[in-house]
């Protein structure tokens, strides 16, 4: 009955009991893993490097953790904190081996929005002050390395309040939305477009050879 997924082979590492668990977390049935080996649930995130070094933790300390990308039935690859442990019996010989596993995709995917929120405008989604910082330091270093130069364009949109006080913050936030996604249109790759303020842009340009490039 618990919330992480359990899956027990034989010596041989072929699948002899699955409990509720792993059905919900991987889309399979009990029945339709019954005497399959687990590599069937592999995904290709990994090589062979690491299933060889998570064998050999096996082999000589009897266990291994850590996080692994498995594949659901569905064919999506999720991530996994994975405890393997070899089964042995009162002789010392080994009989088998269980893992308990936790889905770590919902946490995972948590993480990387938070981690988007605190580097850009969550209007715009454009980079914010913080994210166009390090973007900023970045082209500079580069253009210091190769000899070149950077544009730094700060753009302004007229009278954003009388919009907000006539006709409502809605309709601001739509033309601000709009707006971010006209300048993207044209921005090349390499530069960036962030958003400061309520009606602040910032533009970036890397690649350019004279003033009237930036023009």
């Amino acid at each position: 009955h618990t919330r992480d997924g359990i899956v027990i082979t034989d010596a041989a590492n072929n699948i002899v009991a699955v409990n509720a668990a792993f059905e919900r977390i991987t889309g399979y049935h009990e029945a339709e893993v019954l005497g399959q080996n687990p590599r069937m649930l592999h995904s290709d995130r990994h090589d062979a490097a690491f299933h060889s070094a998570l064998w050999d933790s096996l082999m000589t300390t009897g266990q291994w953790r850590g996080e692994i990308w498995n594949r659901r039935k569905n064919g999506e690859v999720y991530p996994e904190w994975m405890v393997i442990s070899a089964i042995k019996d009162a002789q010392n010989r080994g009989t088998g081996y269980v893992a308990v596993f936790a889905d770590l995709s919902e946490i995972k995917e948590a993480n990387e929005q938070l981690e988007f929120l605190v580097n850009h405008d969550p209007l715009t989604r454009l980079p914010n002050r913080s994210l166009l910082k390090d973007r900023l330091q970045q082209a500079i270093n580069a253009a210091q390395a190769d000899h070149q130069q950077v544009a730094l364009l700060v753009l302004n949109l007229d009278r954003l309040h009388r919009i907000n006080d006539s006709i409502g913050h809605d309709a601001g936030d739509a033309l601000l939305q709009e707006m971010a996604q006209r300048l993207l249109a044209n921005v090349r790759p390499g530069d960036t477009l962030a958003r400061l303020g309520s009606d602040e842009f910032v533009l970036v340009l890397t690649h350019f050879d004279n003033t009237e490039d930036i023009i």
